[in-house]
């Protein structure tokens, strides 16, 4: 008997498996493109008491040593820049410039003095946080990626298995056998086949010993 066993929801891996692999890839491919699409931002180097006007994206304040930012305040006009909490770095021609003040909400579109309490170099740049890609098409897209294709590679892995477990068993099967056939003496030296319903031979021991 031929008898096939199928794992309990395998049916599905595959299709889950594709699904996440091509999602997983579309979103990766995505935060890759993005990622490498972006242009350099422009930084123009300031002296204190520059005149500058804030685009409506808003500004930031560069420097190519990360320690400016802990020991340094800029102003535009009479408003203190805001300071980043944590050292936001961005790459321009092979260099780093890390972010020392960022305009606020309010400031888009201002004009004033740029004034900077520190006597390291500065540059004026794009707003901190535009200059890294976010959303599908930057961070956000190569995470998600990263952690879908590989979960859609081992759903695959899990379908493999469970297809290779739905084993084709072969079990007795009664209808399948043929019974043995007895072979019994025959006049003449001969053998004479006799099938299964043959009638059995030898003594009766169902009825009584003779008297």
């Amino acid at each position: 008997m031929t008898s096939r066993r199928r794992t309990a929801g395998a049916g599905l891996l595959w299709p889950l498996a594709a699904l996440l692999c091509l999602v997983g890839l579309v979103l990766l491919g995505l935060g890759v493109v993005g990622t490498a699409g972006r242009d350099d931002p422009d930084m123009v180097g300031v002296v204190p008491g520059q005149h500058v006007s804030v685009p409506p994206e808003g500004m930031s304040v560069w420097s190519r040593s990360p320690q400016t930012r802990e020991r340094t305040a800029c102003t535009v006009g009479d408003t203190l820049l805001l300071r980043p909490e944590q050292d936001f770095t961005t790459r321009v021609a092979g260099q780093d410039f890390h972010e020392v003040a960022r305009t606020g909400p309010g400031q888009a579109g201002s004009t004033g003095a740029l004034v900077c309490d520190m006597a390291d170099a500065l540059y004026a740049g794009p707003y901190g946080p535009a200059t890294a890609p976010t959303g599908l098409r930057g961070g956000t897209g190569l995470t998600l990626g990263l952690l879908l294709l590989p979960l859609g590679l081992a759903c695959g892995a899990l379908a493999l298995l469970a297809r290779r477990r739905e084993t084709v068993e072969r079990g007795p099967d009664p209808g399948a056998y043929t019974p043995a056939l007895r072979h019994t003496a025959a006049p003449g030296g001969s053998r004479a086949r006799t099938t299964a319903t043959d009638a059995p031979t030898g003594p009766r021991y169902d009825l009584p010993p003779p008297s």
